[in-house]
């Protein structure tokens, strides 16, 4: 498992239905010569534990409403998207970048995708609850890969709140 503290884009962590969709919205966002990227993708509770901390027990501004568990994130079922210009990251909503963001929402609802009304760069698989993901109930079609990665994240947790049930891994036959 990779260090749970730090920013995560690895697509191949994500749900293959959401994968899917956002790789789609980004070779849309590439022909269009929109400068947005994939930021963060599958966020390991424990760094969403450490986000939600800040502005509340660690000096900073609020920057999630979501305690670990209750993010999108921890499912393999969100991701934030951001520009990326001249090697930097830039959340910014100035100027021409406003209809770049509706954009990217457009995309988003196109590919079967739902973007937060009070978190511009983030989109996550509609059709679904944060409590309902929290109670085990995952989409269907999950893949080894992300079965596996949320299952081992699961396992690692020790804090609170309670981790949510494990996803069943798909069968794997022998090898031989």
């Amino acid at each position: 498992m990779a260090n749970p503290f730090l920013r995560n884009s690895d697509l191949n962590l994500l749900h293959p239905v959401f994968r899917k969709a956002v790789v789609a919205v980004q070779k849309a966002l590439d022909q269009e010569r929109i400068p947005l990227k994939v930021f963060e993708a599958f966020r390991y509770p424990e760094r969403q534990a450490d986000l939600y901390a800040q502005g509340r027990t660690k000096p900073g501004k609020i920057i999630t409403y979501a305690e670990a568990w209750r993010s999108y994130h921890q499912y393999g079922l969100a991701a934030d998207f951001v520009f990326f210009q001249n090697g930097q990251w830039n959340w910014g909503e100035e100027g021409e970048k406003k209809k770049w963001w509706k954009r990217l929402h457009e995309l988003g609802r196109k590919n079967g995708l739902t973007p937060l009304d009070f978190e511009t760069p983030h989109l996550q698989l509609a059709n679904t609850s944060s409590n309902a993901l929290y109670h085990g109930a995952y989409p269907d079609h999950g893949d080894n890969t992300w079965a596996e990665n949320l299952a081992a994240a699961i396992a690692a947790w020790h804090g609170s709140p309670a981790a949510p049930p494990p996803p069943a891994i798909p069968f794997r036959p022998p090898i031989g």
